[in-house]
């Protein structure tokens, strides 16, 4: 006799339910840390002047994700406790939400957890040989190091120019250049110090070491630890792209900025240096007036911020590695060569794959930012994409235009800074990726 049972499928609800991916942890992470500093700034005890809800989001959004930009002056609306959160909400974003956690778990003598660990990898793409756990106390430790001494040379400066609460000042622009942060007491961010030379050497120190990323940090002083190694090939990539953006961007800003020929020339050198590497560190600090800057000088910081930080980093952009990749198919292109080098080394194409996407996502939501700015926005065009560069690129810096920016456009600007933190690619994988095929970073270039 024929089995006339029917064949029913459990319910979906049935089934086992899917873990989460670790990008979609990671970008929930950021947004649960979002909601809660929001909240955090919105108390009485945050507000020195009453701040509405979308300054306080976009204030969040923008210390989270290291970028700079406000609507408001954050030493006139908030008061100690409200910096402090800003301060506390930037150096999370930083060195990532997981990072002080994992610290903590690691001092008591636990090991990391496969989920933590996965999170982590989805967070920092180390190169192979690097150990997670390792790498995590490393963070830390350079990050209380670095904070610490440039704290201690801004103070001494700082002080002597009569700043108010010099200590807190110091302390806040030391975590904020090292965060790649750019956020500021100061109402017209470090203009009162262009000159000073101590100043100008620190924070670009400061926001350099954020910039380059902690796995260039760590290699280093492994090589210096063991004489015999050398650092890797993608440091060798984030080090020289770094310095070759400044060697280059540095004198064509001299020569293109007409303001800049009636200082000195000790200060018109400080002045450019210092703004390439705000722009190129995605650290948006800035020394002169940037809505007072010509277009050839802003065209050289839309390049320079579009291109942006290194992986691993605190900073954004499409990242050193990524360009480094792109050019090595273009040059192999132009030569006629099927194998795609850089330095004489093969990169493997999951690399170039990656760098691709990445690249593609980044001009996408970039000109999706600029679009829709400009229809929300009563605005000169060329204001309309310096703010969604620097909001996607993480920088912060602005032509003036951020504090009169209608509240959906100060939305907007939220969103791209929020996409620039999180990256374009990381998004869309934690929205897209089915998780059957392993993902690939850019962390390590060459084979």
């Amino acid at each position: 006799m024929a089995d006339n049972r029917l064949n029913i499928k459990p319910f979906a609800s049935d089934a086992e339910p899917r873990k989460p991916k670790p990008f979609q942890l990671l970008a929930l992470g950021f947004l649960s840390y979002a909601v809660i500093g929001t909240g955090l700034l919105s108390l009485p005890l945050a507000q020195a002047s009453p701040v509405r809800f979308v300054d306080n989001v976009f204030s969040t959004t923008s210390a989270i994700s290291t970028t700079g930009l406000t609507t408001i002056s954050v030493v006139d609306s908030y008061t100690f406790f409200g910096q402090l959160v800003l301060l506390l909400l930037f150096q999370l974003g930083g060195i990532g939400y997981m990072t002080v956690s994992s610290f903590v778990i690691l001092a008591q003598g636990n090991a990391l957890s496969e989920s933590r660990i996965k999170i982590l990898s989805a967070q920092f793409p180390l190169p192979k040989g690097f150990q997670v756990s390792h790498f995590v106390v490393h963070v830390v430790v350079f990050t209380a190091l670095i904070e610490t001494a440039g704290a201690a040379l801004l103070y001494g400066e700082f002080a002597a120019a009569g700043v108010k609460n010099a200590l807190w000042s110091a302390v806040f622009h030391s975590v904020s250049a090292f965060s790649t942060a750019g956020f500021s007491l100061f109402n017209n961010n470090l203009e009162g110090f262009r000159g000073n030379g101590v100043v100008n050497l620190t924070i670009c120190l400061l926001c350099y070491l954020g910039a380059i990323g902690f796995i260039v940090m760590q290699d280093v002083f492994l090589a210096l630890r063991h004489q015999n190694r050398r650092i890797t090939f993608t440091s060798e990539v984030i080090l020289t792209a770094t310095a070759l953006v400044l060697l280059v961007g540095v004198p064509l800003f001299i020569a293109s900025e007409p303001s800049l020929q009636s200082m000195p020339w000790k200060e018109r050198i400080y002045a450019a240096t210092f703004q390439l590497m705000g722009a190129s560190s995605t650290s948006g600090f800035n020394t002169v007036p940037i809505g007072q800057l010509s277009s050839g000088a802003l065209t050289l910081i839309i390049v320079a911020m579009v291109i942006g930080a290194s992986p691993s980093g605190t900073g954004g952009g499409i990242k050193t590695t990524s360009l480094s990749a792109l050019l090595a198919i273009l040059t192999s292109c132009l030569r006629g060569r099927s194998e795609i080098t850089f330095f004489r080394r093969r990169i493997p194409a999951n690399r170039l794959n990656t760098a691709v996407a990445s690249t593609t996502l980044y001009v996408m939501v970039l000109v999706a930012g600029v679009f829709l700015l400009s229809l929300t926005e009563r605005q000169d065009y060329l204001k309309l994409i310096f703010e969604a560069a620097s909001a996607l690129g993480t920088v912060g810096l602005s032509m003036g235009i951020t504090a009169e920016l209608s509240d959906l456009g100060k939305w907007l600007v939220t969103a791209l800074m929020f996409f620039g933190r999180i990256g374009p690619l990381t998004l869309g994988l934690a929205l897209f990726h089915s998780g059957t095929a392993p993902v690939h970073h850019d962390a390590d270039l060459a084979t």
